[in-house]
């Protein structure tokens, strides 16, 4: 090979000999950009040119690529016929690593090259897609960066955001309570793992994933959803399984976790795209186990309204102040909503267990609205209490009554017992964390297996933790300021891997 067929590695033009390295290796000099080497090319890629425009479409497949870097080919042919098939833009987003020790090219610093089979869709630049969602492909963040998000809430404005990377993140910005939170995330990667031997490369390559980000527009609304792909390259998303590039029917979904219901104050525009629409969530993707946090809100006798005797009156005129009917209620609410062949999991959650904090601390000579059952629900405790090796036990107020009105198949968690779906830890609600303190989405990504958790009402994705949101009015009477509350619903497919769904004014996704 003569010198005229050798290409810098930084910019593709021609290189020259100089002097040799230390080591005794030849050492190349480009005649363009004077970029020393001792790696040239032989037959080097093109330098890109990217648009500086993306095409218009309703829905858009976001993903990144490393440069230098192998694609995942199975994975790829897969996306480019997902696209085609549901009349999506299939982008990738170009992100840059210097990487000392890659496999992939004896030094690859600076090497401004992708992986051929991504250059007809890398797209760089700043990319308003309609008037609440911008692509900030602009933005390269180190695929070792451990939040991948963080400083970046404001640099969009009030539009959420989607930044190439190939960690999976995603989180709620509050804004003005008559707005609907920011969304910043991330895509997931098309390229193979490719990072150095430091302790920063092997945190990145664990969390290095294999994923796509599925962007449905219609007006000023959006849908987000992720796309996780298996190792083999197959994936699903909602009913479809894509696999060695065809798309098949999905089966059906393994579990699909609610966003805190609190019956009495839900959003019956959720309670329709989650239930009862012909394309709802439950019709479409027919979840084995429906998941429920926060099933009851307890309003009937909330312990913070201690003392307000505004607050009492009016519960008292509207028939909000009844437990007894408010328990019933939340009972028939899930006969109501359990398809045939499905099993409800109840996950024990801070709101039905102020039920215990009520019968230890009210008076029942007090509360003529609620004294009989009070002492119908105290003396099934007492019956129920005994000691055990770890001290007293007693059943819980609020299973003890679903246990007897609920009609469909359930399951009814104990605190602190494990309810697995695959790899997921399903039986924590996120209030409680590690040793008395409080939960967090943080908390629970340190905890060994992957978990998905409620409470917050801000749905989010850290590293091994999903967080669901909720599925009430994004207003309540506790909520006042800015919010970052969002109708979020979690699932997990039939392959075993988690998926966000947001329902934005009633809809989850475009038909």
């Amino acid at each position: 090979m003569t010198s005229e067929d050798k290409k810098c590695p930084k910019c593709g033009s021609r290189v020259v000999k100089c002097a040799r390295a230390e080591s005794g290796r030849q050492r190349w000099k480009c005649t363009s950009c004077s970029h020393r080497t001792t790696n040239p090319w032989q037959d080097a890629p093109e330098a890109v040119v990217f648009p500086d425009r993306i095409p218009k479409s309703n829905r858009y497949i976001f993903t990144a690529a490393q440069n230098a870097t192998p694609v995942h080919k199975g994975f790829l042919q897969n996306l480019t016929k997902y696209a085609a098939k549901v009349g999506a833009c299939l982008v990738i987003i170009p992100f840059r690593y210097r990487n000392p020790t890659s496999q992939w090219t004896e030094s690859n610093e600076s090497a401004e090259w992708w992986a051929k089979e991504t250059v007809p869709h890398l797209y760089d630049g700043r990319f308003d897609l309609n008037n609440n969602l911008t692509v900030m492909a602009d933005i390269k963040v180190q695929p070792t960066a451990e939040q991948p998000l963080s400083g970046l809430e404001s640099v969009s404005g009030s539009r959420s955001s989607i930044i190439g990377h190939p960690r999976v993140s995603m989180k709620t910005v509050p804004t003005p309570g008559h707005m609907l939170p920011k969304i910043l995330t991330t895509t997931g990667a098309v390229t193979v793992e490719n990072y150095s031997d430091t302790k920063a490369g092997k945190k990145g390559e664990f969390h290095h994933t294999l994923g796509a980000l599925m962007v449905e527009l219609k007006g000023k609304r959006f849908h987000l959803r992720t796309i996780l792909a298996e190792p083999s390259g197959d994936f699903i998303d909602l009913d479809h399984l894509v696999t060695g590039g065809k798309v098949k029917k999905a089966p059906p979904m393994k579990a699909l976790i609610m966003g805190d219901t609190h019956v009495d104050f839900v959003d019956p525009k959720v309670v329709k795209a989650t239930f009862e629409d012909g394309q709802s969530m439950v019709k479409r993707l027919r979840p084995r186990h429906l998941v429920w946090h926060d099933l009851i809100d307890f309003y009937s006798r909330n312990h913070h309204h201690k003392g307000n005797p505004i607050t009492a009156f009016v519960k008292h005129q509207s028939g909000m102040g009844d437990v007894r009917q408010e328990v019933q209620r939340a009972c028939a609410f899930v006969d109501k909503h359990c398809p045939k062949g499905t099993v409800n999991v109840l996950v024990p959650s801070n709101h039905p267990e102020a039920m215990s904090r009520w019968l230890r601390e009210t008076d029942w000579r007090v509360d003529p609205e609620n004294a009989e059952f009070y002492l119908e629900t105290a003396l099934a405790v007492v019956r129920s209490a005994k000691m055990t090796q770890h001290g007293v036990s007693a059943a819980d107020p609020f299973t003890y009554w679903a246990r007897k009105l609920i009609k469909s198949d359930t399951i009814y968690l104990s605190s602190d017992e494990s309810f697995r779906v695959g790899d997921h830890e399903l039986g924590y609600h996120g209030d409680k964390g590690a040793n008395g303190a409080r939960g967090t989405i943080r908390a629970f990504a340190r905890i060994g297996p992957k978990t998905f958790i409620g409470h917050s009402h801000s749905p989010g994705w850290f590293e091994g933790c999903k967080q669901v949101g909720t599925s009430t009015h994004l207003k309540l009477e506790y909520n006042s300021g800015l919010s970052s509350w969002l109708h979020t619903h979690g699932g997990i497919y039939a392959n075993g891997k988690p998926v966000l769904l947001n329902i934005i004014d009633g809809e989850w996704c475009l038909p």
